[in-house]
């Protein structure tokens, strides 16, 4: 029996998922490999085996969030936002999801466009 230690996590992402792997699930993936799993998990503030149940097509969780996560945090991808024009996806989504009462004019502003904003996809939650 062959060992699976030589396996990459691109390969087994792919096993897992076959033709219908998504872009993010790949890009997750080669991150991996390119760094490791680990560092990979410490970025987004995951444990290593929440990744590896993305990668092996067994995340009970949702999806969608994880691809959220996944773009943001290494997708390099900008959002138009109504306020500022393009800005990364990573900091539009730390700007909707900032907890707490808005303690300056920005957070003002925040607060009044985020929920309503076609880049939200929390469905509310800003």
């Amino acid at each position: 029996m062959a060992s699976n230690h030589n396996i990459t996590n691109l390969e087994r992402a792919q096993s897992a998922w076959g033709d219908d792997m998504p872009a993010w699930v790949r890009l997750l993936a080669t991150t991996c490999d390119t760094s490791n799993q680990r560092a990979a998990s410490d970025r987004l503030n995951l444990s290593s085996g929440t990744i590896s149940k993305v990668l092996n097509h067994k995340y009970p969780g949702s999806y969608e969030e994880m691809e959220r996560k996944v773009r943001a945090t290494f997708g390099g991808e900008d959002v138009n936002c109504p306020l500022f024009g393009p800005i990364p996806l990573a900091s539009c989504m730390r700007a909707r999801r900032r907890k707490g009462p808005p303690r300056n004019q920005l957070h003002h502003q925040y607060a009044a466009v985020c929920p309503d904003c076609p880049n939200n996809s929390d469905g509310g939650e800003a």
